[in-house]
């Protein structure tokens, strides 16, 4: 087994068992309770704003003013306190401390969110007068800092107020917040204790569903295609229920917009777009774009199986063609195996090309024990970069197995830690950005290191070996991606006027596939939806589209390097701290003068990708 780096979080607790634990904890629980009682007056006076006087509005905001800081002040606990708790599940799943916190946390944020809603809704109804002071307070006397805390929300609050149409009064709002913890959230959190639960019998032996679908990125094809089957088994008999979670998480939702849609409708994929930080426009081009030029892709595809010396890839190859996953080219030879190491020095080397401080601070990671990638029993699956919001330190989770994915997964999430930590400076208001610009520097970072890995090697079956890494990221990102996205709308579109049973979501799975994949597999896995964590997630509908988004808006500004030669790095910093402060079409627009709304910029990148598809094609054909 390779040597792994594991988290040293005792700077935030010593342990679940820290005295220092309970303490935050009920500290949270008053502060939500104080909350609760001060925004009394704001909830009040919702119901006539018109007919109150100057005097007593702006009292009102005065109020709203306070609110807020108290309101940052328990976000920022509870926040740390939930980062650490995901982190002990991630390690083990089955920690039962860890999840009897979770869920006290998950209650705790409900309640918060139920304290404050009334302060939500008085921030989006007042007028644009009351708004302007309440960022700049007509106090001489008062703390000028706060001014610049809450100076910090100015794109959250207005941002929200665009939604303001769609508002509910404050009873109602306040119900749905209350409702939504044993109601649409405890049906994600059911997904995730099914997840972690499941088990699978590959050829005899029983593994974790981690651990098994790990097996899905080894070189043996046969072994990838037992594990396949194996988990697709395991979820079948989980289908009744992973059905019902996906028909009421849908069906919440449908419900909660329809409520909204007294003024004006609101289309499930307008909620998706505002929490993005697009227009519905920035949307359907990206798509249309995407699909016109699907076949990159499938040739990614069509190419990867010749150099596997099959006529098609079927459904258990995709994994083992993923980028971040080890592929199958040690069927032809062997694969080269990264230390830990080693994985850390090429990335800090790859990084440095751009600049010596992206370079420092991903070493930096490794050796503050921010990184967690040994393997544990219970482990749960995948990747993530999260951060304690009351140190501003990043954390990176991940099961590192030696392999050229292991260190382009590495990459990736240290691209995202390193977003963090240049914004660390920021008011943590400023420095939360969508998920669509979320990918914006870890796909950045893939990228470095992919282009130094390619400069660096010294054979073709290493070169060969990097170009697989990118043609296997158009591959899902060109098919994968969309097909996702497809099916989670013909899954909202069919949930409209009836629950779904396993049998129609797998007819609806098995169309998205033939969309977007087209005659580039031997079959499609009908199980995605069942087996893919992102359809269970209750918080957030279409965790998909932006993974397409964050991997061709990353290229279209990794191809600016050249244009602006020295002065690259200092723009690209620029754009990563503006990645909360502003829309995605006003971001590229203030830095590169381009349009995303307009198909030129998602057609150059695509040409980026195709341009390293044809690379791939040609090493593949000699």
């Amino acid at each position: 087994m390779i040597a792994c780096p594991q988290w040293d979080n005792r700077k935030i607790y010593l342990s679940l068992e820290d005295a220092t634990v309970e303490q935050d904890l009920a500290t949270l629980g008053s502060a939500i309770e104080h909350l609760r009682q001060e925004v009394k007056p704001l909830k009040a006076a919702l119901n006539q704003l018109a007919e109150i006087v100057d005097s007593e509005r702006k009292q009102l905001v005065v109020l709203a003013r306070k609110v807020s800081l108290q309101k940052l002040d328990a976000q920022v606990l509870l926040s740390t306190l939930s980062t650490y708790v995901n982190c002990m599940l991630s390690v083990d799943a089955s920690h039962e401390r860890a999840k009897n916190i979770r869920s006290r946390l998950s209650k705790a944020s409900a309640a918060l969110e139920q304290a404050t809603t009334s302060l939500d809704i008085f921030l989006k109804r007042i007028d644009d007068r009351d708004i302007e002071q309440f960022f700049h307070s007509a106090d001489n006397g008062a703390d000028k800092s706060d001014d610049a805390k809450l100076q910090a929300l100015r794109f959250s609050i207005e941002h929200g107020r665009k939604m303001r149409e769609h508002l509910l009064d404050v009873g109602e709002e306040t119900l749905i917040a209350g409702l939504s913890v044993d109601g649409l959230h405890a049906w994600g959190k059911l997904y995730n204790d099914i997840a972690g639960r499941l088990t699978c019998d590959v050829t005899g032996e029983t593994l974790g569903y981690a651990e098994t679908a790990n097996l899905l990125g080894q070189g043996d094809r046969e072994k990838r295609q037992h594990a396949w089957q194996a988990i697709n088994t395991a979820w079948e008999q989980q289908e009744e229920s992973v059905a019902a979670i996906l028909n009421a998480i849908n069906g919440w939702r449908l419900e909660a917009n329809s409520a909204r849609s007294i003024k004006k409708p609101l289309h499930y994929l307008d909620v998706s777009c505002h929490q993005s930080h697009i227009s519905r426009t920035t949307l359907d081009t990206l798509m249309d774009a995407s699909y016109q030029q699907r076949s990159i892709g499938q040739r990614a595809l069509k190419s990867m199986a010749k150099v596997m010396q099959v006529d098609q890839l079927g459904p258990w190859d995709i994994l083992a063609c993923a980028p971040m996953q080890p592929s199958p080219l040690s069927e032809q030879e062997p694969a080269k195996n990264y230390s830990f190491d080693e994985a850390i020095e090429i990335i800090a080397k790859a990084f440095s090309a751009l600049t010596p401080a992206m370079g420092e601070f991903a070493s930096m990671m490794y050796e503050k024990g921010w990184i967690d990638a040994e393997p544990t029993p219970n482990r749960a699956p995948g990747a993530y970069c999260t951060g304690f919001a009351r140190v501003r330190e990043p954390r990176v989770f991940m099961t590192y197995d030696g392999s050229i994915g292991s260190v382009i997964t590495l990459a990736h999430e240290l691209g995202h830690a390193y977003h963090n930590w240049v914004m660390r400076d920021m008011p943590l208001a400023k420095a939360r950005y969508p998920m669509t610009l979320a990918e914006t520097a870890s796909i950045f970072a893939e990228t470095l290191v992919r282009d130094y890995l390619f400069e660096h090697s010294s054979s073709d079956a290493e070169r060969l070996q990097i170009a697989w890494e990118e043609a296997s990221s158009a591959a899902v990102m060109l098919c994968n991606i969309p097909a996702r996205f497809e099916f989670e709308k013909r899954l909202v579109e069919t949930r409209k006027d009836n629950n779904l049973s396993p049998t129609e979501l797998k007819q609806l799975m098995n169309d998205a596939w033939a969309y977007w994949y087209e005659d580039s597999l031997s079959e499609y896995d009908n199980m995605y939806w069942a087996s893919k964590l992102h359809f269970s997630i209750s918080g957030l509908g279409f965790y998909n589209y932006p993974y397409l988004f964050g991997y061709l808006f990353s290229l279209g500004i990794y191809a600016q390097k050249e244009k602006y030669g020295a002065d690259f790095n200092t723009l690209y910093t620029h754009i990563l701290r503006d990645t909360g402060s502003m829309t995605a079409e006003d971001l590229i627009l203030k830095h590169l003068n381009q349009r995303i709304d307009q198909p030129d910029f998602w057609l150059g990148s695509l040409r980026s990708v195709e341009a390293s598809v044809a690379r791939f094609e040609n090493l593949v054909t000699g």
